[in-house]
């Protein structure tokens, strides 16, 4: 049988032509294929990249998860050594300086244990810093910060002094505070004001103060709240009364912040003259100027005269400090039971801080973390 050229599966051409479309044909096929060769490795390229990227980022999370841990451990190490060092140094003297050990660590021993990474510990000895709840005298069972649950009502916290006596002489301490020039206060009515809206705040009675402010006044303001009518709970709380602007609290370019002085921990009123800073050593008493602290903290500062430190009374023999000014016995000690400790742990860029506070109980010689962050 023959095949007519009619039936023939390939179009109409020249004889010529069709050896040239036969190999446009093939051409065609090929091109496609390269193309779709180079799609292909493309796609791979690009997953290679996403899963090297990928896989770079989670050594990079392993690596730093693993640091992060290390970091954690550290700054737990580091508080339990500044617990060790506050137990020694109370296990040695019953009175507390800024020459103890728990205020000048060993920077050569601390890099020795932690080898590889840089620590730093910084110890704050809140006891001698103005207590802001002792401004009001404790008369009623409040939860104290660090000291437990409350008392029987009308019970005071040991060592304080009876009611009136004990706020006239923490009134006075204020007002001298508030009036030292360092911050922004202006004249004694605006002191006056500021420790009555204080007083008010700490107070467990709904009357005001001449000065001061109640639950009706602060359910006026155009973001009502009441009155706590009890000790602050924690020191950013002053924001909340009346006068205590952020101004007045954190400071701004011409003064200082008030914040820095003050602690919530202690209520019997009583600051420890051998770790107080200046502007605290200052307002003790009326009369004292920066000379006379001068010679107070060079005093102190001194090795040899540690032994003095130990009796509330040997600021009267540091020279130059006159003999007619005196500390009532019942704003000063040299016994400390509140410390902030601050402490930053640094791996290779990594960096992380942890800051606690510390209750010590110059009795029992017990230790409670009273807080514990780390940021």
């Amino acid at each position: 049988m023959r095949w007519d050229r009619d039936f023939l599966p390939l179009p109409m051409f020249p004889k010529k032509g069709i050896r040239h479309y036969l190999h446009g044909l093939a051409a065609d096929h090929g091109g496609m294929a390269l193309l779709m060769t180079l799609a292909a490795i493309s796609f791979l390229i690009a997953v290679t990249v996403d899963l090297a990227t990928s896989v770079n980022r989670q050594i990079q999370a392993s690596h730093g998860l693993r640091e992060s841990v290390r970091m954690d451990e550290a700054l737990v190490s580091g508080l339990n050594l500044v617990r060790a060092s506050l137990f020694a140094d109370q296990r040695k003297q019953h009175f507390d300086t800024l020459l103890d050990g728990w205020n000048t660590p060993d920077k050569e021993a601390l890099a020795s244990l932690f080898a590889g990474m840089q620590l730093s510990i910084r110890v704050q000895d809140m006891s001698g810093r103005i207590q802001i709840n002792s401004l009001v005298a404790v008369r009623n069972n409040h939860h104290k910060p660090g000291l437990g649950s409350g008392r029987q009502p009308g019970s005071r916290v040991p060592g304080q002094v009876n009611g009136k006596d004990s706020e006239k002489l923490q009134r006075g301490l204020w007002i001298r505070f508030l009036l030292s020039g360092k911050f922004n206060v202006n004249g004694q009515q605006e002191a006056e004001a500021l420790i009555d809206a204080l007083s008010d705040w700490l107070d467990e009675d709904d009357t005001e103060r001449d000065h001061g402010a109640e639950s009706g006044y602060y359910q006026t303001l155009k973001t009502p709240y009441v009155c706590r009518n009890g000790p602050l709970q924690y020191p950013e709380e002053l924001l909340l009364v009346k006068g205590f602007t952020r101004k007045l609290v954190y400071g701004d370019k011409e003064h200082e912040g008030i914040i820095d002085y003050l602690t919530i921990y202690g209520q019997d009123g009583k600051i420890n003259i051998n770790t107080a800073p200046s502007l605290v050593l200052q307002v003790l008493a009326p009369g004292v100027d920066e000379d006379m602290v001068g010679a107070l903290v060079a005093f102190r500062r001194e090795k040899e005269n540690l032994s003095a430190l130990k009796n509330p009374q040997w600021y009267r023999h540091a020279p130059d400090f006159p003999g007619d000014i005196v500390f009532d016995n019942n704003l000063v000690t040299t016994i400390s039971s509140y410390f902030m400790v601050t402490i930053t742990a640094d791996i290779n860029g990594f960096e992380q801080t942890g800051t606690g506070f510390l209750y010590r109980n110059p009795q029992t010689k017990e230790q409670d973390l009273l807080s514990w962050r780390v940021d």
